[in-house]
């Protein structure tokens, strides 16, 4: 097993992939977690498949790894972890205190113009589009929950993915709060 995931165990995994909007989260589970048999757990597809609005899909979402928790099962999801009082960093913690192998996988870009552009990208080839207003509005609370996270999580996994020539670099790993390795 390669060291960034030496730390998994026989317990029920929860792997959060967060990151501002257009910062390939989505992409990074395609290209390295889709194969790995867990339950993939995205509001946006969800908004997509119901037909239903953001909100609404976020609701169902939350609830779907509600229901997998109390059955113990292991499973993936995608956030932004924008919310401003932190509540998926409490929810992820909850896990781990409730014997689940907790991993945030963070996916940064260098700053919110990176973000931006991203999202343009991602909207011009038919994908859903975030207002500028909202991506600028979220882009400090994410930086700032993961600070969070890595204080309370015991495993968090930090990758740059802001030069598309080297998409998705391991730069830091964190246990329990603390640097364990440089990349």
């Amino acid at each position: 097993m390669s060291l960034p995931f030496a730390f998994l165990d026989q317990r029920p995994i929860v792997v959060a992939i967060a990151g501002s909007n257009g910062a390939g989260k989505s992409t990074f589970f395609e290209s390295f977690l889709s194969d790995c048999g867990l339950r993939f757990i995205n509001a946006d597809v969800i908004a997509e498949g119901l037909e239903i609005g953001a909100y609404e899909a976020a609701e169902v979402a939350a609830a779907i790894r509600s229901s997998l928790v109390s059955q113990r099962e292991s499973f993936i999801f995608e956030t932004v972890l924008s919310d401003p009082v932190g509540d998926k960093v409490d929810t992820l913690a909850r896990y781990a205190e409730a014997d689940y192998t907790v991993a945030l996988i963070f996916i940064q870009v260098h700053d919110v113009g990176e973000s931006i552009r991203r999202v343009a990208m991602r909207t011009s080839q038919g994908g859903h589009d975030v207002p500028d207003e909202k991506l600028k509005s979220r882009f400090e609370r994410t930086k700032a929950n993961l600070q969070r996270a890595i204080a309370c999580l015991p495993h968090v996994l930090v990758y740059d993915n802001s030069d598309l020539e080297l998409p998705c670099r391991l730069v830091r790993l964190y246990a329990n709060g603390k640097p364990a390795s440089d990349y």
